[in-house]
């Protein structure tokens, strides 16, 4: 069971307890205190009086109450506490919102998450992730000018989702400090993109951008302004500048992929896996056959008796339940619409490595990839696609299966965002298109790297490459890479 659990380092717990701005005597909560380093550092940095709650029983046995006189620790589920609290300090578990309902041996369930903060008048997305549940929740358990620090990831600031939880958020109060992170603020491996945001409730005013700069057990805090990172309103979510659709789905690959027929007029080549294609191209990709049939075609002799057999046999089995049930309403069930070829075709089952694949070969593409189709020149759409700017974005928002497998949903590449294509002067987009082009002939993934370094100024992103292998190699441990 993944429960998120990602510890914050004493030098950073430190600084967060410094943000508060409450009376000495204030009651203060920390929601999710797995080792206990906020609860070690409000009592040893303030005279607050100091509640913390912990789901996990390992954490919670393991970490021992250090001062009963002005501390009270309890085995609960933050989300049933009523009790309101002047100030609530958290790093909150980063859980999917795929993986909340695995959570539900603890009692943890995305229809119980909604339900509790629909009461507390908070609309949630059902797409946010757990952090933003704790967040909206301890928003309701403030009393008024009660203050949250929280370090989190900040790959929300971007999103639809994200949007609506600025909304909730500022309905009820102020972001007072929004803080990004260089540097690692945690313990073990590092987390990349991480902000500390405090948060008072019924306040109004602008926010204060800061970055903090962690270096080994130093810290500092410069700037006062909004930072000009990937919030820049140069980055665009991909959507907006290309359509996005799953390729051909047969209903029955048995029937209409490699069909056991002489005739060849209406059979179309495609790819039917990513392993059929070698490097960047679909130019040189093996192909199958598949059965394209349109309302204009007409049937041959040998078709026509071919698929009279397939329908028996599939009225006889019984599945699949959807082609029965066309075959039995006397539907004409064995048309596939074929759309034209997409520019750009996306495995969306990643096993090792991501890579978007030039459709210089116009193939068509079987329902395990996605393809991406714009008015911009395929090879500046597919340079700024093939990058580790957006290979890290894609490793945080994929989904995780057995043996590392990484499966992209269609929101996540609808959300991800990259430069857009105005705000990319010519040269470098000239440089772009010959990048692409050694990539696409070579396959040599240094062309990633310095694609990834033009980028850099549009992305605002440092090392990104050592984040996106920390990513993946995180992935992928224990399965081999």
């Amino acid at each position: 069971m993944n429960l998120g659990q990602v510890y914050t380092k004493r030098i950073v717990a430190d600084f967060m307890v410094s943000l508060f701005s409450l009376s000495g005597h204030s009651r203060v909560l920390d929601p999710c205190f797995g080792h206990g380093v906020f609860v070690e550092s409000l009592l040893a940095n303030t005279g607050f009086i100091v509640d913390g709650v912990e789901i996990d029983r390992a954490s919670f046995r393991h970490f021992a109450n250090p001062n009963s006189k002005r501390c009270t620790l309890r085995h609960e589920d933050f989300f049933d506490i009523e009790k309101h609290y002047d100030g609530i300090i958290m790093n909150p578990p980063y859980v999917r919102h795929e993986e909340i309902d695995a959570l539900a041996p603890l009692g943890v369930t995305k229809k119980k998450l909604q339900a509790v903060c629909n009461q507390g008048k908070m609309s949630v997305s059902g797409r946010a992730n757990l952090y933003i549940y704790f967040i909206l929740k301890a928003v309701t358990l403030l009393r008024d000018e009660g203050e949250l620090i929280a370090i989190f990831p900040n790959t929300w600031v971007n999103t639809p989702v994200g949007r609506q939880f600025q909304e909730q958020l500022h309905h009820n109060g102020s972001i007072t400090d929004f803080i990004e992170i260089k540097g690692n603020p945690f313990e073990g491996s590092p987390m990349v993109d991480v902000c500390i945001l405090k948060f008072v409730k019924g306040l109004h005013k602008t926010p204060a951008y800061k970055h903090l700069y962690i270096d080994g057990d130093t810290l500092s805090v410069k700037g006062n302004r909004k930072p000009k990172t990937k919030h820049s309103k140069g980055l665009v979510q991909l959507k907006s500048i290309a359509t996005i659709r799953r390729g051909i789905t047969t209903g029955a690959n048995r029937i209409f992929v490699n069909p056991p027929l002489i005739s060849q007029c209406h059979l179309a080549g495609i790819v039917s896996s990513p392993r059929n294609i070698n490097g960047y191209s679909t130019k040189h990709c093996k192909t199958d056959k598949l059965l394209a049939l349109s309302k204009t075609c007409r049937l041959n002799n040998e078709e026509r008796d071919y698929l009279q057999n397939c329908a028996a046999e599939i009225v006889k089995q019984g599945r699949p339940k959807a082609l029965k049930r066309m075959i039995e309403r006397n539907d004409t069930w064995y048309l596939i619409p074929v759309p034209d070829a997409a520019q750009i075709v996306f495995p969306y089952i990643v096993r090792k490595n991501i890579r978007f694949i030039l459709n210089d070969g116009k193939r068509n593409v079987r329902d395990n990839f996605y393809m991406i189709t714009s008015k911009h020149n395929p090879l500046l759409l597919f340079a700024l696609l093939n990058n580790y700017h957006v290979y890290a974005q894609l490793e945080r928002c994929g989904k995780t299966y057995g043996s590392g497998v990484l499966k992209i949903q269609k929101y996540d590449l609808d959300d991800i965002v990259i430069p857009a294509i105005e705000s990319i002067n010519q040269d470098d987009q000239s440089l772009l298109v010959s990048m692409a082009q050694e990539l696409i002939a070579t396959s040599d993934t240094t062309a990633i790297d310095r694609i990834s370094d033009l980028l850099y100024p549009y992305f605002g992103t440092r090392n990104v490459r050592k984040q996106y292998d920390n990513l993946k190699n995180k992935r992928l441990n224990g399965y081999g890479k």
